[in-house]
């Protein structure tokens, strides 16, 4: 008999331990749900973004844009924070990057006011550059950010500080796809399918035109899938968005023959 009541009560605790690991499981489960409402954990969460706009933003002092070394700066600072195709544009246009034009007042760091996802990946960030002197506070720039996920890495994409005070409303964004790969922004999916002809100019050569790409492209919205046929600068639109191809890259060189593995091709897509 005492073993009997020996082996029931070792039963009961066996059952009260299990339900309390089924309980801490429970909540485990429910708080992962909670901070993660795609079911996925992933580097794509209003956090991160923040993270990466404000660890930018410390970096802005750094770069001095009218010093003579201004376009390596911009490189080497904002690399691990933009995508190389705003970078390309900043240093093509040094005095349109974000930086200190003159010793005072300088930018110490950016405010930021929201941040909103917009798509798969893409997050908008309003803020305010909260410029300083030696003496304090010099007031305030509001600024328009969007972050984007390239590569599984979150990169800046655009940057638009406004020049009457207000906030700028995003209406567009770049993409950027390979052969065969899918990209999408504000619901378009966009896939170049096949180069049909590249007949550009290579950068070594003198050409009496600069010719251009047609590429067969796949696009799919709300509204259904159609396949069109882009050259540089066409845009097709629909009710809602429009599309344009506006760059393929690497340019041409005569000694060096493009595969399509080397073609990226960028997209902008705009809201109507």
């Amino acid at each position: 008999m005492p073993l009997h009541k020996h082996a029931t009560q070792h039963h009961a605790f066996m059952y009260l331990w299990i339900l309390g690991a089924l309980l801490v499981m429970g909540a485990l489960a429910y708080s992962y749900i909670g901070t993660h409402p795609d079911g996925v954990l992933d580097n794509e969460h209003e956090g991160d973004v923040r993270a990466l706009v404000q660890s930018f933003s410390n970096q802005m002092d750094a770069v001095s844009l009218q010093a003579p070394n201004a376009t390596e700066t911009i490189r080497e600072v904002y690399a691990p924070y933009v995508a190389p195709l705003l970078i390309d544009a900043w240093v093509a246009a040094p005095l349109e990057a974000p930086g200190r034009l003159a010793s005072s007042p300088s930018p110490d760091y950016i405010d930021i006011i929201s941040v909103t996802k917009l798509d798969t990946g893409i997050y908008e960030v309003a803020g305010e550059i909260v410029l300083v002197t030696s003496t304090g506070d010099a007031g305030r720039v509001p600024v328009s950010i969007t972050v984007e996920t390239i590569k599984g890495k979150l990169l800046i994409t655009r940057y638009v500080e406004s020049t009457t005070g207000e906030q700028v409303e995003l209406s567009g964004v770049s993409v950027i796809a390979r052969l065969n790969e899918v990209v999408e922004a504000w619901s378009v999916t966009v896939q170049p399918l096949e180069v049909i002809e590249d007949s550009r100019c290579p950068t070594d050569v003198q050409c009496i035109q600069a010719g251009t790409v047609l590429v067969q492209v796949k696009l799919t919205d709300g509204l259904g899938e159609s396949t069109a046929e882009f050259t540089l600068g066409t845009t097709i639109t629909t009710e809602v968005f429009s599309v344009t191809l506006t760059d393929v890259s690497p340019a041409k060189v005569s000694t060096d023959s493009l595969t399509d593995a080397d073609y990226r091709f960028t997209f902008s897509i705009e809201k109507r």
